[in-house]
């Protein structure tokens, strides 16, 4: 497989992630949520033979915390539903790049 098509099936595979479950609060999306992440921080970077994915944080300066478990007594013990997304969203990254390369990402 060349190096481009390995390109482009990173880049499908980010872009049919983006609306997905694996970014957080999708349900909502135009209530509290404004889609910020999925649609304006999720992005990609390309050099030589490296493809970064990230969340762009000048974009979503909060992001990590959505990841993170809630410890502020301002949640009084509850979890965050969101907690964990991000290794949620790379194990589906990883499953469905692999299925589009034939092979496995280790």
């Amino acid at each position: 497989m060349t190096r481009q098509k390995v390109i482009n099936a990173i880049i499908a595979t980010v872009e049919e992630l983006r609306p997905s479950i694996y970014v957080p609060n999708p349900q909502t999306r135009g209530k509290t949520s404004t889609g910020n992440m999925a649609d304006n921080a999720l992005w990609y970077s390309i050099e030589d033979d490296v493809v970064d994915v990230y969340i762009h944080p000048a974009i979503a300066p909060y992001c990590y915390y959505t990841n993170e478990p809630w410890i502020s007594p301002k949640w009084k013990g509850k979890k965050n539903p969101n907690e964990g997304w991000w290794k949620r969203f790379c194990e589906e990254f990883a499953r469905r790049l692999a299925e589009k390369l034939r092979g496995e990402i280790k």
